[in-house]
């Protein structure tokens, strides 16, 4: 809808009461049961029918249908691409030419077709089934906890197991670990690499010349060497809760009674950080990173091209990124209670994008110098750059929304087109079901509907028309024989 509406202000204004025809388009409106649009001057055509329940719409070669918030669906018949969403965010359906995809909450998903287009070629039902193919090493297929094989899954290489957690095994760059009841006994065996583990008593691995661990009374008592064959080998030292330190030529991190008090010292990146204790009280100090941080009073700490500010958190937040692109400026007060970003390129002078939200009542946003007014905005606030969410669930609740333009282009609809309104430069068009009806077209002239036509008033190149109880012939007057001028 929200898409329709901004494609709209390209096209020349043709409404009508009932039925509408113009050299430019047809809207049939009958609300809430049918709102039928149509401006071949944009190649747009739009049907809703019950208020934005079921949907409908057509440009160019993009194709869009559903029922929200149960279903919707987009294709694009030039590319082939097609996208399904089922009650989103529950599942998800992506295809183009040569594979499909498929996402169910995280859980259920699957990825079918040609390696050229980058398919995975895998099913997974997580955590009970997973099936697919590798390139180098053929189809794997396994069901938990039963058994079977799996590639390329959590950062591991392969993964093998038999009635878990009895035994498993993974291999990860040249490193194999055996686990018997996971995961008290493990062995690990590589190259020069050897380790066992007996959970949570004490365990140990090595490998020569690249890492050292070791681990009493997990997890009290940890200590690992590690990168030693890189020239920032790393050494960390933890008796848990009491201390835990990190130490490298260029990166040191000391922690007393985790997680309270620390002290930072990043060489590379040339700031020092203080936490006494976290998060509360903090301070660094550095070229890349430096604040300080108050809370709940206050705080103000920058990063990179970045910088976060907090007065009496969590009521106030201010968000900063200046990069050699753009300046990008967040305000927030209770974090989504209310929100206003603004981001503009450097050189110009109008933003690129601005977005202002107040939970849970509108949504205001301007990009590229379209702008978009919503009311309500339940889920907006949250998920601002979320098409899928604008898409399916947004016109099920925006009882109003406005678009306009720079140009003075806009439109306007209350409760699903009960009211709207339609504006291109000096063409104008709106109606209010079923009470009345008004266009005025330069060129064409005006036309006034009260009650779909149960009064009619038209004035052009013609004269002037008045006609009762939807009757075709009525009182006429004031013909000219000529077009009307312009203006």
């Amino acid at each position: 809808m929200r898409k329709g509406l901004v494609l709209l202000l390209g096209g020349v204004l043709l409404l009508a009461p009932a039925v509408a025809r113009g050299q430019d388009g047809t809207i049939f409106t009958l609300w809430p049961l049918v709102d039928y649009r149509r401006s071949p001057a944009v190649d747009l055509t739009t049907l809703h029918l019950l208020g934005p329940l079921l949907t409908y719409q057509r440009k160019g070669h993009e194709r869009d249908y559903g029922l929200r918030p149960l279903y919707y669906h987009a294709v694009d018949t030039e590319s082939g691409a097609q996208t399904s969403d089922y009650l989103y965010p529950v599942a998800t359906r992506r295809s183009e030419r040569g594979g499909t995809a498929f996402e169910g909450v995280q859980l259920l998903n699957y990825d079918f077709g040609s390696p050229d287009t980058g398919s995975d070629n895998k099913f997974n039902l997580f955590p009970f089934v997973f099936y697919g193919r590798a390139p180098d090493r053929g189809h794997y297929f396994a069901v938990f906890p039963l058994g079977g094989t799996i590639y390329d899954l959590l950062g591991k290489d392969e993964i093998r197991f038999a009635l878990f957690p009895l035994y498993g095994q993974t291999r990860r760059k040249g490193t194999t670990v055996t686990n018997i009841l996971w995961p008290v006994f493990a062995s690990i065996r590589g190259e020069n690499e050897s380790g066992l583990k007996v959970w949570p008593l004490f365990g140990y691995s090595q490998k020569s010349g690249v890492y050292r661990k070791r681990m009493m009374l997990w997890p009290i008592f940890f200590s690992y060497d590690l990168h030693l064959d890189t020239p920032n080998p790393v050494r960390k030292r933890t008796v848990f809760p009491l201390y835990v330190g990190t130490d490298s030529p260029v990166y040191s991190s000391h922690t007393y009674l985790w997680p309270f008090f620390n002290h930072v010292e990043d060489r590379r990146k040339d700031y020092e950080e203080w936490d006494f204790p976290w998060p509360l009280f903090s301070l660094s100090r550095g070229s890349y990173k430096n604040g300080i941080r108050l809370l709940p009073l206050y705080a103000d700490e920058r990063t990179g091209s970045g910088r976060k500010r907090w007065f009496l958190w969590p009521i106030y937040k201010i968000e900063e990124a200046h990069t050699d692109v753009y300046d990008r400026r967040r305000d927030r007060i209770l974090w989504f209670l209310f929100s206003d970003m603004n981001e503009q390129l450097k050189g110009e002078s109008l933003p690129r994008v601005h977005r202002v939200a107040l939970w849970p009542l509108f949504t205001y946003e301007e990009d590229n110098g379209v702008s978009h007014f919503s009311t309500l905005s339940i889920l907006e606030p949250f998920f601002p750059e979320n098409e899928a969410i604008a898409r399916d669930w947004g016109p099920l609740y925006h009882i109003y929304q406005h678009n306009w333009d720079r140009d003075g282009n806009e439109v306007s609809s209350l409760l699903w087109n009960l009211y709207w309104k339609e504006r291109r430069g000096r063409d104008v068009a709106m109606e209010l079901f079923p009470f009345f009806f008004y266009r005025s077209v330069v060129d064409e002239g005006t036309d006034f509907k009260f009650f779909k036509g149960l009064v009619r008033f038209r004035s052009g190149g013609d004269g002037k028309k008045l006609t009762f109880f939807y009757l075709p012939w009525g009182f006429h007057w004031g013909a000219t024989g000529k077009a009307p001028r312009k203006g």
